[in-house]
């Protein structure tokens, strides 16, 4: 396959400067991936995908031209250039526009795994089966398990660019369950996953029992006293805020004043215990590769040093405007997009202990659950959010709360942050540790 594709975007490429472009840079990749749900440990549904896509753009003069297109062959190829560099004829030239001279790739160790990929299909609804049953017996007030599944995606892309053909194949593979508890209280929900790119670092078992325990231990929970308090977060709900945060990095979204870090590079924008950050050369890490949707090597490197904002995510682009090189973010959100600025492997660095050590002594609320994420205003950073969790009093877990309202500020909460764990958790190719926060402002009862 991976010969196939080369051979496909080579052509595009050569079609691209023959229809009239100056320069251009092709893209071609074919995704198989399959989904497997179960119910009472049979087989509830399963589907599959398979898709070749290409994706071209061009550079007539200084002015840059994309098209698209699925299940290419001959034909749609040439109409696809065609489209390309007469679109290029209708917009702006800049002199950022150009593609990758890069010689060579980085080093991500082991990201494809394809025997994992074709393992017998019993195995794979084995690991579905393992979620459901782990997450009943989690807890003895689960009544449902909702969608208990297994997810595999085998991956090869292939970039001709600057006279080269580079490619690379990858596999992910996941598992993901909700856990519904109910007594005379009500319900309460629980949710876990796990992504990796070797399917035998999946732990369906803990995962299960994790979304049961989330679910089982916050029932009975009611709204606690409306005020300030200070919080302690879990490894997987900072994943969440530091996912929200991620676009602020964007240096489009920078440059367009459209990220609450405009202007910041090199101040103090959130506490000293913060710092984060993004790794695509990451040894067999979810987002690393060895280059990106621009044929450019990811550079591993801090966005936030101890507080201060020392980097965002660049692509050839957005360099070009700054008189910058691309970091290696230019990524596709699919091949109907260009590429636009985003993470590698985003990562907010541990401390040296748990962050529990360094708990006040008063009521702290541990904030299991944010309901809303996608809310949150990406410019401002303010947002108001449902939350449950637990009431701590003196280091011990006291009691479930639910139905209470969280509102803040993003920017804010990184900047009010005491303690940093040393728990260190990928959810994905997101990571991060418990969070001690100063305050947040609570409404409840």
């Amino acid at each position: 396959m991976k010969d196939r594709l080369e051979i496909l975007a080579e052509r595009v490429r050569e079609a691209a400067l023959a229809s009239g472009a100056d320069d251009a840079e092709a893209i071609v990749r074919f995704t198989d991936s399959s989904r497997i749900e179960v119910k009472a440990a049979a087989i509830e549904g399963s589907r599959r995908n398979r898709e070749i896509s290409a994706a071209v753009r061009v550079l007539v003069g200084n002015r840059p031209g994309f098209a698209y297109m699925t299940d290419p062959d001959a034909g749609a190829v040439k109409d696809m250039v065609q489209d390309a560099v007469e679109g290029a004829k209708l917009v702006p030239s800049g002199d950022e526009n150009r593609f990758s001279t890069a010689a060579g790739v980085g080093d991500v160790g082991n990201i494809f795994h394809h025997a994992g990929f074709e393992a017998p299909l019993n195995r794979k609804i084995d690991m579905a089966c393992s979620l459901e049953a782990s997450a009943m017996a989690a807890h003895p007030a689960i009544t449902t398990v909702y969608k208990p599944s297994y997810t595999e995606r085998y991956q090869v892309t292939a970039i001709s660019s600057g006279g080269v053909v580079w490619s690379y194949e990858d596999t992910l593979f996941s598992v993901g369950v909700q856990a519904v508890a109910e007594n005379n209280s009500g319900s309460q929900t629980g949710y876990d996953y796990q992504v990796c790119r070797n399917p035998l670092d999946l732990e369906p078992d803990a995962v299960g029992l994790r979304a049961g325990l989330e679910a089982g231990g916050l029932l009975g929970g009611a709204p606690p006293e409306t005020g300030e308090y200070p919080a302690l977060i879990p490894a997987k709900v900072t994943v969440g805020l530091l996912d929200v945060l991620a676009s602020s990095f964007s240096a489009d979204e920078i440059q367009k004043g459209r990220s609450g870090l405009t202007g910041k590079m090199g101040q103090q924008i959130f506490s000293p215990m913060i710092s984060i950050s993004d790794k695509g050369l990451l040894p067999g890490g979810v987002g690393s590769v060895p280059f990106d949707d621009e044929r450019v090597c990811p550079i591993s490197r801090l966005l936030v040093d101890a507080g201060v904002m020392a980097g965002c995510f660049h692509t050839i682009r957005t360099g070009g405007r700054e008189g910058k090189e691309s970091t290696g973010n230019g990524f596709r959100g699919s091949m109907s997009s260009v590429p636009s600025p985003g993470a590698t492997n985003l990562i907010l660095e541990p401390g040296t202990a748990p962050a529990e050590k360094s708990l006040p002594s008063g009521v702290v609320l541990q904030i299991e659950d944010l309901m809303g994420l996608h809310t949150v205003d990406r410019v401002s950073g303010d947002f108001s959010l449902g939350a449950a969790g637990y009431i701590l009093r003196g280091g011990e877990r006291m009691e479930p709360f639910r139905n209470a309202v969280v509102s803040g500020n993003l920017f804010q909460l990184f900047s009010m942050v005491l303690a940093v764990g040393n728990d260190l958790e990928f959810y994905g190719s997101t990571a991060a540790p418990e969070l001690l926060v100063e305050s947040i402002i609570v409404s409840g009862k």
